[in-house]
C-alpha cells in the first residue's frame, strides 16, 4: 500500500514537472551531473531526455558563461549561498544560443550536507530581446535629446520642478549637470515681472490643462548674464506621470536684429537723430493727446547745397552731423529730435511754453557758437524756428507756423551781410537774431 502511494506521489510529481514552463533540472553534489531533467529541458535545448541524463549541465552553458557559473557553484559548494539567481547564455543542440532566467537552489540533509543543486531555467530569448529594443531606443532618445542645440527641461506638470534636463542645459546656463537638479526655474529667469517663479509655473499649468505654449522669457545663466529666449511648452506623460517638456531656444541674436532693425526703421542713418517717419507719428500721437502746451522747433542748415557742390557730399555730410550734434547737445534724451529732411531738423516739446522754447533757441546759438568758435574750418548756422499750441486746435497750424519764422530768421541773416559762402569760413563773433 505505501509503495502505491509513493508511485502515486511520484507520479503527480512527473506531471507537474513535465506541464511547468521552466526547465528544470537535479544535478549531484560531486561532478555536478544531470540526474533529471523534465520534458521543457528537452524542447528548450533540442535534446531527447535520455541525452541529458549523466552529463555535466556546464556543457549547456555558453562558454564565455562557464568561468562565472563554476564561480556560483564554488559558492554553492562551500556553502557560502544557498541560491543564486542570474541570467545566464545558454547552448542548443544545434549550437544556436539563448538568454535564461537561471535559478540555483541547495539541497542540503538534515545535518547541513550538501546534497545536490535543482535547476530551474526561463527562456528570456523574447524578453531579452525586447529589453535590447528598449535599451537601444532608450539610447536613440539618449542621444536626440543630448544632440539638439536648443535647451530642453522636463518639468513636473504641477509644481515645475526640474525631473530631468540635456546637455544643451549645461552649455546655454552655465551649469553643472548635478547643479541643475538642485534648482528651479526661477534660477533660470530674470526673477523680474512677468519672468517670475509664480508666471513660470503658471505658464507650465497652462500647458499640460489648455495645450502647447510658446512665448518669449527673459532668462538668466549662472554668471547673472540675462538673454532672450524663446520657450515652446508640450504636455506629457512620462512613466505615468503628468510632465512638461519645456524647449528653450536662445534667440538673442534674433532680437539684436530686430532691435537694430527697429533703431533702423525709426533713426535717420546718418545722424542718428529720429527720422520723418518717427516724428510724424509721434506728432499724431501727442496731437490727440492732453498735455499743452506743445511746441514745435524748427531748424534749416544754411548753406548746405553750396558746400556740397563746391567741396562733395563727403564734406555736407560732415556738415549734417555737426548740426546734429548741437541739436543734441542741446535738448534731454527724451525729447524728440529729427532730421526730417536734407538740411532740415524738427524739435518736438511736450509742456513746453514760448518762455520754455526762446531759451531753447538761445541754448542752440550757443551751443553752435562754441562749436564754430573750435571749429575753425567747417562753419555751421542754423535757420531757427519755433511755435507753441496752448490747444488741441492750434496743433494743426503749428509746423507751418515754425517754419514761416525759421524762414524769417533765415532772410535775417542774409540781410545783415553774413551768408555762407565758403567752407573755410571764419567764426561768426555776434550772436545772429533769432525769430520766435
Amino acid at each position: 500500500m505505501k509503495e502505491w502511494v509513493l508511485r502515486y506521489k511520484e507520479q503527480q510529481l512527473q506531471a507537474v514537472l513535465d506541464m511547468s514552463q521552466a526547465g528544470i533540472l537535479m544535478a549531484d553534489a560531486n561532478n555536478w551531473t544531470i540526474s533529471y531533467a523534465n520534458r521543457r529541458m528537452e524542447e528548450m535545448f533540442g535534446y531527447d531526455l535520455y541525452d541529458f541524463n549523466g552529463t555535466p549541465f556546464i556543457n549547456y552553458i555558453h562558454p564565455a558563461e562557464i568561468e562565472s557559473a563554476k564561480f556560483d557553484m564554488q559558492m554553492m559548494v562551500t556553502g557560502e549561498v544557498e541560491q543564486i539567481k542570474t541570467k545566464r547564455r545558454l547552448i542548443r543542440k544545434d549550437g544556436s544560443e539563448f538568454w535564461g532566467a537561471f535559478t540555483a537552489q541547495s539541497l542540503v540533509t538534515e545535518d547541513g550536507a550538501l546534497q545536490g543543486i535543482v535547476v530551474t531555467i526561463y527562456d528570456n530569448t523574447e524578453l531579452r530581446e525586447t529589453e535590447l529594443t528598449l535599451n537601444m531606443v532608450e539610447n536613440n532618445y539618449w542621444e536626440i535629446f543630448n544632440a539638439t542645440n536648443d535647451a530642453v527641461f522636463v518639468h513636473d506638470a504641477y509644481t515645475g520642478a526640474i525631473i530631468e534636463a540635456n546637455k544643451a542645459v549645461e552649455k546655454m546656463y552655465g551649469y553643472s549637470r548635478e547643479e541643475v537638479f538642485f534648482m528651479n526655474v526661477h534660477d533660470f529667469s530674470s526673477g523680474t515681472s512677468p519672468y517670475s517663479l509664480n508666471e513660470a509655473i503658471s505658464r507650465i499649468r497652462k500647458a499640460s490643462e489648455e495645450g502647447p505654449q510658446s512665448y518669449e522669457w527673459l532668462g538668466k545663466k549662472k554668471n547673472g548674464e540675462l538673454f532672450w529666449a524663446e520657450v515652446s511648452l508640450t504636455s506629457s506623460h512620462i512613466g505615468g506621470e503628468g510632465r512638461v517638456l519645456s524647449v528653450i531656444r536662445d534667440i538673442s541674436d534674433r532680437k539684436e536684429i530686430e532691435k537694430k532693425l527697429q533703431y533702423l526703421s525709426s533713426h535717420d542713418s546718418l545722424t542718428g537723430l529720429y527720422n520723418r517717419s518717427f516724428f510724424e507719428t509721434e506728432f499724431e500721437r501727442i496731437e490727440k493727446g492732453r498735455k499743452y502746451p506743445v511746441s514745435v522747433i524748427v531748424a534749416d542748415i544754411d548753406g548746405l547745397k553750396s558746400v556740397n557742390d563746391t567741396h562733395g557730399h563727403v564734406a555736407g555730410d560732415v556738415l549734417i552731423k555737426s548740426a546734429a550734434n548741437i541739436l543734441s547737445s542741446v535738448f534731454r534724451s527724451d525729447d524728440i529730435v529729427a532730421r526730417i529732411g536734407g538740411d532740415e531738423f524738427a524739435v518736438l516739446l511736450i509742456e513746453s511754453d514760448d518762455n520754455k522754447t526762446s531759451s531753447l533757441l538761445w541754448r542752440i546759438r550757443e551751443a553752435e557758437h562754441w562749436l564754430n568758435f573750435e571749429n575753425k574750418v567747417l562753419q555751421v548756422r542754423l535757420s531757427l524756428g519755433s511755435a507753441t499750441a496752448n490747444q488741441h486746435k492750434e496743433m494743426v497750424n503749428l509746423i507751418n507756423e515754425a517754419d514761416k519764422r525759421m524762414y524769417a530768421d533765415k532772410s535775417a541773416y542774409k540781410l545783415s551781410g553774413n551768408v555762407l559762402s565758403s567752407y573755410c569760413s571764419t567764426a561768426a563773433n555776434s550772436e545772429p537774431s533769432i525769430a520766435t
